[in-house]
């Protein structure tokens, strides 16, 4: 008789990751039917059926499976929000990230069927290289994409800032390629005499507007229309503050770096929240939505770790600092440039 296989591995890994699309769809049919609005009390499963239209038996299957990976609550006959279901999948909660999860798998940003195409013949699979710059859509990704910053992110970078020396005295801030402009509202609230300067495309500014509105900061924020790649971004900022926006600039940063310098005063800071990929570009997971992107662009936009910062000194800043962060969807960098005064010898830190 042959030998049966024994194997010391287990394929659990391998498993958790074809069940995914699986898990991702009950999510993401659970947050486009508004599921988690009605569960923030307790209700049987008929009951959510008859308010969305539902069919009463799929419906309780449906709810038990949101149960399975830990979304709900069951007690008996009812079902009920568990705590991150609540905070984070509520529609209309503040810290709701919803729309973020969602845009994840937005079929025009990774359009996971064109996978394969794209492997065998290439960018130009479907006749056509997505243009990432397109200010449309970036203009709709705005809303769904402040989700990251009020679900946790903003406090944390914004506690980061807040230590940089001489913050306290610190009278005007960029927001360079701002998106929603959220981290911005979260840094005004660390200093009351800063006022920052909002700086992207009209369309997107305009989306940002409805934050800044919501959060009564009118008085304390201004708007720059323009692409700061092609244009000017104004000067006389204590600070200049980019996130996930350099990878537009991936191309020519040290022509980017060299116009963030001009425009911050002496001794004024330059903070970029950015990614940085380690393990010969593989790590970490947080970058893994890039891929498809990538593949359609015909070429890489993500940031080998140290490369913001490298450049930052190459152009002329005095000294950088970097951190590596943990967020809700993975590591991010933040590197932090000084700009001193003329013959003072560069000094790179890590942290």
């Amino acid at each position: 008789m042959k030998h049966t296989p024994e194997v010391a591995l287990s394929y659990g890994p391998l498993h958790q990751l074809a069940m995914g699309p699986l898990k991702a769809a009950l999510l993401n049919c659970a947050i486009k039917l508004k599921v988690f609005d009605l569960l923030s009390q307790a209700r049987a499963a008929g009951e959510v059926a008859a308010a969305l239209g539902l069919h009463p038996e799929n419906t309780r299957r449906f709810l038990d499976a949101l149960t399975t990976i830990d979304l709900l609550r069951k007690q008996g006959a009812t079902y009920c929000n568990q705590p991150i279901a609540q905070a984070f999948l509520v529609s209309g909660s503040l810290s709701s990230v919803a729309a973020l999860l969602l845009q994840t798998q937005n079929a025009g940003l990774n359009p996971l069927d064109k996978l394969e195409r794209l492997l065998t013949h290439g960018p130009d699979a479907d006749g056509q290289v997505m243009d990432f710059a397109d200010e449309k859509i970036w203009t709709k990704e705005v809303q769904s994409s402040a989700g990251w910053v009020f679900g946790g992110v903003g406090p944390l970078v914004a506690e980061m800032v807040a230590g940089l020396p001489g913050f306290a005295s610190f009278e005007k801030m960029l927001d360079m390629g701002c998106g929603h402009g959220a981290f911005t509202l979260y840094i005004l609230e660390k200093n009351p005499k800063l006022h920052g300067v909002l700086l992207d495309r009209p369309a997107v500014l305009a989306a940002a507007a409805a934050f800044v509105d919501a959060y009564q900061a009118g008085d304390r924020v201004s708007y720059r229309p323009g692409d700061y790649l092609a244009e000017g971004i104004g000067e006389g900022y204590d600070l200049v503050f980019a996130s996930a926006t350099l990878n537009f600039a991936i191309g020519n940063l040290p022509a980017l770096l060299g116009k963030v310098l001009d425009a911050l005063k002496p001794g004024g800071w330059f903070v970029s929240f950015q990614d940085g990929m380690t393990n010969q570009q593989t790590k970490p997971e947080t970058m893994l939505g890039a891929v498809i992107p990538s593949m359609m662009m015909g070429h890489d936009y993500c940031f080998p770790q140290g490369m913001i910062a490298k450049a930052a000194i190459d152009v002329g800043f005095q000294s950088t600092r970097s951190r590596t962060v943990d967020t809700p969807i993975g590591a991010m960098d933040i590197d932090m440039c000084q700009k001193g005064d003329r013959g003072c010898p560069p000094e790179t830190k890590e942290s």
